[in-house]
């Protein structure tokens, strides 16, 4: 009965939570420009905040930009050029909430 119940939590705990922001590109050619897309984006999008962690510091973004369509978040992010990527984040503020993007995890990923 007990394993039943928390497969039934935990089942309603999946169903609940919300999309994921995820890293889709990187262009480091003049500046570093990092692209995120969120799938399931609501229906208004203000991004407040987007800090870069790299190798143990942290930079703000140059310029913020979203894009959305029939729900879908396009973040594009403007830093300036680095060299080195190791340990990479980003931390955004969209609508109040602060979400972590693993970016090191992504670029390894491709």
């Amino acid at each position: 009965m007990k394993k039943l119940f928390l497969v039934a939590f935990l089942s309603l705990g999946s169903l609940g939570s919300s999309a994921e922001v995820r890293y889709q590109s990187i262009d480091n050619i003049r500046d570093t420009n990092i692209v995120l897309v969120d799938k399931d984006a609501p229906d208004k999008v203000e991004i407040t905040d987007a800090v870069f962690y790299n190798d143990g510091k942290e930079y703000q973004a140059k310029q913020i930009r979203c894009d959305l369509r029939n729900g879908v978040a396009t973040y594009k992010l403007k830093f300036r050029r680095f060299t080195v990527f190791k340990n990479c984040k980003i931390v955004l503020t969209v609508n109040g909430e602060k979400i972590t993007v693993d970016v090191q995890k992504g670029m390894s990923d491709r």
